[in-house]
């Protein structure tokens, strides 16, 4: 895989393991090789998607061999050749793969092997005359092996097994999710297991039953999925089970109603499941008994209001006065604990009035997901410092909570600087993250100093139209940026923020 094509920019670290025990350990879903391999031969491995590549030493040195994934049946080459050839109810039943160089022959084969759902009976390969079945391929329980004398693109099909649904339910009943995958496939259950184990995916949601036995579909036909007021699409693709639905809404922290096919079903929490989430209930409710006793609820302002709070004096605006009651829920998310996976910022339940006296810093917000963006917000920060701006930006030791100090940093922040990468304000429902440092921003009507570090603007993070409507909503087109798209000119950045922050008499 090319570096750009992982998102591996200059001044990332890229930490290569060498142990090939150590690797297996870390991706199981990555088997063995169906065959042994011979001691000169050589092997890439795309953990993705579980696909290997093997030849010899010198075939991969002289022929530069490249390995792409094809997201779409339209990307392949005359598709509809290839639909002609199909037999009757066959669909994809694997990744899609275009190798290169094509039509060169090796003097020896490359081995290929695929991960494929039940089902798969054959293998397609593309030629300057149109589509041709190899017979030469074997399939297995959840892999297909070919070899191959040369590079071509090439698709792997059978009949479809009969889909179901399955449910999935945010802990605080925020939103819910439809997984649909094969009925008795140990591929799409190896996905699944991947699925759950992912803090960005379904690491935190609740397993709801019963299943929902959808049937067969064909390739490309959309399933729809209703709910009072609203209808959502899912394109079923067979090639790339399983498959997740948008984000659905939810009747109750215990339950979702789905209608599927004009068939109404509910999704609930499985007994066991319901246990648990009421004894983290009564330990939330614990913690908020103690929580920080300056933290009020407040009705959120305008939309008029919080627009003009941007571009005027932030003291010149009267705070609301704290009404009395129970200090709002903050609840910490043990993921963000973990270094690897922590993204930047705050997480709350309800919107606070923080009074202008206990202000005192400019909040840095940004995803912390690549070397190169901490770097950047930290020369930023002293840059920003050098001006006499105070800034806050989390930085935790071992032993400390990323979620407490990030709460702190915007109990006390007069305003907030936003380093807006492509995924800036993407809302995963993880819950410490910068959807929730930016809707806390525009309640609390602090003022805004976005940096755009990415070509579209406002930023719109891929496959969340959650974070893309409030980035749009609340990143206005009166609301003035600082540009630096290589994040090259830290000092010309802070000089901008640096004078905006004086004229405005934030400090």
């Amino acid at each position: 895989m090319e570096l750009a094509a992982a998102h591996i920019v200059p001044g990332n670290t890229l930490t290569a393991v060498i142990s090939e025990d150590a690797i297996e350990e870390a991706h199981p879903e990555a088997q063995a090789p169906s065959q042994a391999m011979p001691e000169d031969s050589f092997e890439i491995k795309d953990f993705g998607h579980g696909i290997r590549l093997m030849a010899q030493q010198s075939i991969f040195t002289e022929f530069n061999i490249k390995m792409d994934v094809l997201e779409n049946w339209s990307d392949l080459k005359n598709v509809s050749v290839l639909e002609q050839a199909l037999p009757a109810g066959h669909v994809p039943l694997a990744r899609l793969l275009r190798l290169t160089p094509e039509d060169r022959p090796f003097p020896t084969p490359v081995q290929v092997e695929v991960p494929t759902c039940a089902g798969a009976e054959a293998l397609w390969r593309s030629t300057t005359a149109g589509w041709e079945k190899l017979e030469t391929a074997s399939f297995e329980e959840t892999r297909t092996t070919v070899e191959l004398d040369h590079f071509c693109e090439f698709v792997i099909t059978g009949v479809c097994r009969p889909l179901k649904g399955l449910g999935f339910l945010h802990p605080r009943g925020e939103h819910a999710q439809v997984v649909v995958m094969h009925i008795g496939c140990e591929s799409c259950e190896g996905g699944l297991e991947l699925l759950c184990s992912d803090p960005d995916v379904l690491q935190h949601f609740r397993r709801c039953s019963p299943n929902l036995q959808l049937g067969t579909f064909r390739h490309d036909e959309d399933l729809e999925i209703k709910q009072p007021g609203r209808t959502s699409k899912m394109k079923i693709r067979f090639h790339r089970m399983p498959l997740m639905s948008p984000e659905l809404d939810t009747q109750s922290r215990q339950h979702f109603d789905v209608e599927i096919e004009e068939k109404n079903h509910c999704f609930k929490i499985r007994p066991e499941e319901a246990t648990a989430a009421t004894d983290a209930t009564a330990a939330t409710a614990a913690t908020a008994a103690t929580a920080e006793p300056g933290l009020k609820p407040h009705s959120a302002g305008s939309a008029e209001a919080s627009s003009a709070a941007l571009t005027g004096n932030m003291e010149s605006a009267a705070a609301p006065a704290a009404p009395t009651g129970p200090a709002p829920r903050w609840r910490p998310c043990g993921i963000c604990r973990r270094r690897a996976n922590f993204k930047a910022v705050a997480m709350y339940t309800q919107p606070v009035s923080v009074a202008s006296r206990d202000r005192g810093h400019l909040m840095l917000s940004g995803r912390f997901n690549s070397d190169a963006i901490v770097a950047y917000m930290k020369e930023v920060k002293s840059q920003l410092e050098a001006r006499h701006v105070p800034v806050f930006m989390v930085d935790a030791s071992t032993g400390q909570d990323f979620g407490q100090i990030t709460c702190e940093g915007l109990y006390r922040a007069k305003g907030m600087v936003a380093f807006c990468t492509s995924e800036y304000g993407a809302y995963t429902g993880v819950g410490y993250e910068t959807f929730y440092e930016l809707e806390f921003a525009h309640q609390n009507q602090l003022p805004l100093f976005p940096i755009k570090l990415c070509d579209q603007w406002p930023p719109a993070p891929q496959n969340n139209e959650r974070g893309t409507c409030q980035n749009k909503f609340v990143f206005k087109k009166s609301l003035v940026f600082a540009e630096d798209l290589q994040m090259t000119n830290a000092k010309g950045v802070a000089d901008k923020i640096a004078e905006s922050v004086a004229r405005m008499g934030i400090f």
